[in-house]
């Protein structure tokens, strides 16, 4: 650089030092060298000023980073801790769906084959009418805590809570089909039954005398689901004639008893041993729904022995009684290739 700016300094430079070793540098001549270092001097000065403002604006502009940086860093830890509060109020299927672009959140439904599930706790103003209000919440919270556990771990997507009351359906934003959504709903609803009985242990140390005992009801078909209110206030849920008959299984279901519908009933009976129930009169269908009250899972060895099939271009073995969660998800995965598989080779 300095020999593309300083060039013809460079050259007079080298000049007065000839004519200085040659006893020969006149007046002129020194007064044209000190133009000349005059010159260089303010391009100097130039330079260096220039270099000042470079360094001040550089570390202006890096002090601007830093506390964009800092200012980026709080809104991201605010919109996370936002996120978090936020995934508390959604099914945890709803949450993934709208926060990774897979949904829109606005105002619209679609019809859909879904497996929809009541249950409340049997006579549980009684009980609330022996409990004192800090007793009633931190039992009624660790009731809706364990069964909301349960709900998802079985991939149900909690609709909402209504008191004691717990809705949830299987079918929507996420579904492996009827079939395999009226399993998981029924097989559900049997770990909940079980899970109130050792609930009940922990509340008794907690100072609730009186057992909670629930009550299931659950159906399957087509429903309208998707997002309902205004603008401003949506609420995700699903609606239907169907829905209401969940809803009224449930309410005629005994203690500890899961009742089911016909259609429900058709959907798992490879999977469940039931029991034929009363029918029911309920407003929207014109003749009598027939129900059936599920007694238990088939044995595992039946369920087992249907998983398993060897042929040419087929070789199946499925344990579910050692299966693990990591094989569950690779099988869920595997489903939709299969099905294209299947299209596929029935096309040929």
């Amino acid at each position: 650089m300095s020999g593309g700016l300083f060039k013809q300094e460079e050259a007079l430079l080298d000049n007065a030092k000839e004519l200085a070793e040659a006893n020969s540098l006149d007046t002129e001549q020194y007064l044209l060298l000190l133009k000349g270092y005059e010159k260089l001097l303010k391009q100097t000065r130039r330079l260096v000023k220039m270099s000042d403002r470079t360094e001040a604006q550089l570390n202006l502009m890096s002090k601007e980073q830093v506390e964009l940086n800092q200012t980026l860093s709080g809104q991201n830890t605010k919109l996370e801790t936002l996120s978090v509060k936020l995934s508390k109020y959604l099914s945890p299927q709803v949450y993934e769906s709208i926060f990774s672009g897979k949904s829109e959140v606005r105002v619209g439904a679609d019809r859909k084959f879904l497996t929809v599930f009541f249950s409340d706790i049997v006579s549980f103003t009684e009980i609330t009418d022996q409990l004192e209000p800090e007793m009633l919440t931190n039992s009624l919270n660790a009731y809706l805590n364990e069964m909301a556990i349960v709900a998802i771990s079985h991939g149900a997507t909690i609709d909402k809570y209504i008191g004691d009351a717990i809705m949830a359906f299987f079918g929507d934003p996420e579904t492996l089909g009827p079939q395999h959504d009226a399993v998981k709903c029924v097989t559900m609803a049997l770990s909940m039954q079980e899970k109130v009985k050792l609930l009940n242990y922990e509340l008794n140390k907690m100072g609730v005398t009186r057992p909670f005992n629930i009550r299931c009801g659950i159906n399957s078909g087509i429903c309208t689901v998707g997002n309902f209110g205004s603008e401003n206030r949506l609420d995700y849920t699903a609606i239907g004639n169907q829905v209401n008959l969940a809803s009224r299984l449930e309410s005629s279901a005994g203690v500890g008893e899961v009742l089911i519908s016909e259609e429900t009933m058709l959907l798992t009976q490879e999977h469940f041993d039931f029991v034929p129930n009363q029918e029911i009169h309920v407003k929207g269908f014109a003749r009598p729904i027939k129900t059936y009250t599920v007694t238990k899972l088939k044995e595992a060895k039946d369920l087992s022995a249907n998983l398993s099939f060897h042929s040419k271009g087929l070789d199946l073995e499925i344990d579910p009684l050692v299966l693990s969660e990591d094989s569950k998800k690779i099988i869920q995965e595997l489903i939709p290739q299969l099905e294209n598989i299947i299209q596929h080779s029935t096309k040929n």
